[in-house]
């Protein structure tokens, strides 16, 4: 079964950026890359490459038929017997509803997120709104000016019931929120508080921070890209902090301020602005501020290139291995000309009549000239949009009438009768195949390697599972040379139906059922949709109860890649290729 081309494209992306988040995690650690600054590039061309990679990979299109199911030939109806065992007629719903019900809810987590966006924002606004200025006569608001002024940075401190870590957001007007408790701190923290939120506003780290809420919930359902996101933040809240340290050389206040908001409300993480102290930084912060992290720039660059070598090795594997996929090219037919038409019919006209006028000329060419047109337009109506099927990509099978053998198939073993030395043939079935099977009913035995021996039913009994049974297949003769425990495959023929109208079974065809065919048209060059009413099954062939008639030709393979079309263009590329 195919699934949809959009569906294994989006899947095989999701895995390579899988492979590629993967190797890109573990090289840091390998080659003991530490710097902020140097991680937060990193990161962050990680995060790009796996947005990007779809339009930088080669595409591979598909040709014909995605996939082609083993069923039976023109003179060969028994070929279906190797895609269509009885025992894989399960009721489980087909992999395009499944698709389906996956992409509908990929796109209500889309919505949903982008829905908690906007109400972030819009809770951003009333924080605002509600929030109060730092009065100048506080001890706080000369460190705040003498900290912008050092900075060079200006934005407006303001006192906020709502939030319980500082808060740093907007770009044209920037605002930093600071919590009550923020006035009781001492000068120490309060002035290394303030230079880590002016850093993020000279940075202008809040119209990142949007873009990363903005790319998290358009690939909310990739985790992959949400741990991404977190080294991203996490290298940049360390390159602050190294920052913070140099500019104030106030380590120690810095860190206590950092403890302080430690257990800060968790509403904070639902608006989208840095705050202060999230996403679970405590240790590697402060285990980088205490720890001195040297790295000579030899060491770096060699480590960076050994990096970029593994990280382009592992590109090339994702797309090699999991690659995706385009829609087949669509067979188009050049219009006929109408002036060439034209021309050439009153070029080619009669001789003059008597009179002298040229009874072909101006008359055979307006003739002609809209005879070419009309059929140059038709035929583009007729093949545009018309995707190209190559016919040894697929299965065709002839409608006749005449008798039917009607079967069932089951996989199973080669067991010791019981109270006896004799082997049996053990098969497993659906309890919805068995309604028919019966003692005493023949069958034909076969292994990987070929027909093994004739049998015939001996016994039903229930299995463990309620939905299956078990039917004991006694050999009407021994096989020499095999023994019990062997793999076989048991074709049991229920009944033999007089003069009816079958074919062979089409791929995913179940009895009692309508489903929509290609039938060949126009001498083998096209198909066209067609809605077929089937009747009773068997192995390899199907009742034909309406929709086909004795001699019509359709397609038997798994054409689920062509569900949008009502017609399709066959062409021979093998015999067009050999000319």
């Amino acid at each position: 079964m195919n699934m949809p081309l959009w569906f294994s494209n989006l899947v095989f992306w999701s895995a390579q950026v899988a492979l590629l988040v993967l190797a890109a995690g573990f090289l840091p650690r390998l080659f003991q890359i530490r710097q902020p600054h140097v991680l937060l590039v990193y990161w962050r061309s990680i995060l790009g490459i796996s947005l990007v990679l779809p339009f930088v990979e080669p595409w591979h299109r598909m040709q014909g038929s995605g996939s082609i199911a083993l069923t039976p030939d023109l003179g060969s109806i028994s070929a279906i017997r190797a895609s269509n065992p009885a025992v894989t007629h399960w009721h489980f719903p087909s992999l395009q509803i499944t698709a389906e019900i996956v992409g509908v809810g990929i796109l209500a987590g889309i919505a949903a997120r982008f829905v908690i966006l906007a109400l972030g924002l819009l809770k951003l606004r009333q924080f605002r709104r509600a929030s109060s200025p730092i009065s100048l006569s506080a001890k706080s608001a000369a460190a705040l000016e003498d900290m912008r002024a050092q900075l060079r940075v200006r934005a407006e401190f303001r006192l906020s019931t709502g939030v319980d870590s500082p808060v740093t957001f907007g770009l044209a007007a920037p605002l930093i929120l600071v919590p009550e408790r923020f006035l009781a701190m001492d000068a120490q923290s309060q002035a290394a508080i303030a230079c880590h939120e002016l850093l993020h506003v000279r940075r202008r780290d809040w119209a990142h921070h949007l873009a990363e809420e903005t790319i998290r919930a358009a690939f909310w359902f990739h985790p992959a890209v949400a741990w991404l996101i977190a080294r991203v933040r996490l290298a940049r809240e360390q390159v602050v902090d190294l920052d913070v340290v140099r500019l104030t050389k106030a380590r120690k206040p810095y860190l206590e301020a950092l403890l302080e908001f430690t257990n800060a409300r968790p509403s904070i993480a639902d608006i989208p602005a840095p705050p202060f102290l999230a996403e679970r930084q405590l240790v590697e912060r402060i285990t980088l501020m205490l720890k001195e992290v040297r790295m000579s720039r030899t060491r770096l660059v060699a480590s960076l290139t050994a990096s970029s070598c593994c990280i382009a090795l592992a590109i090339i594997f994702a797309a090699w291995s999991l690659p995706l996929r385009a829609a087949p090219h669509f067979w188009q037919h050049p219009p006929q000309s109408g002036v060439a038409q034209g021309i050439y019919g009153g070029g080619s006209g009669p001789s003059p009549g008597p009179t002298g006028a040229p009874s072909g000329g101006p008359l055979g060419g307006v003739t002609g000239g809209i005879e070419g047109g009309i059929s140059g337009d038709s035929a583009k109506r007729q093949h545009v949009d018309e995707p190209t099927v190559d016919q040894s990509t697929i299965w065709v099978d002839g409608t006749k009438k005449g008798p039917m053998l009607r079967q069932v198939r089951g996989l199973g073993t080669l067991v010791r009768a019981e109270g006896s030395t004799n082997l049996v043939a053990r098969v497993t079935l659906p309890a919805f195949m068995m309604v028919d099977v019966r003692p005493n009913q023949n069958a034909a035995i076969a292994t990987r390697k070929g027909p093994l021996a004739n049998g015939h039913v001996s016994r039903t009994s229930p299995s463990p599972s309620k939905d299956t049974r078990s039917v004991d297949i006694a050999l009407d003769a021994a096989p020499e040379g095999v023994s019990a425990g062997l793999e076989i495959d048991a074709t049991i023929d229920i009944e033999k139906l007089e003069s009816v109208l079958y074919v062979g079974r089409p791929v995913h065809s179940t009895a009692n059922s309508t489903v929509s065919l290609f039938k060949i048209v126009n001498d083998g060059t096209e198909a066209v949709r067609v809605k077929v009413k089937f009747g009773r099954s068997s192995v390899n062939t199907i009742e034909v109860l309406d929709g086909l008639q004795v001699g019509d030709k359709v397609i038997l393979s798994d054409m689920s890649s062509y569900d949008n079309a009502d017609r399709i263009h066959l062409i021979d590329e093998k015999h067009a290729s050999s000319r």
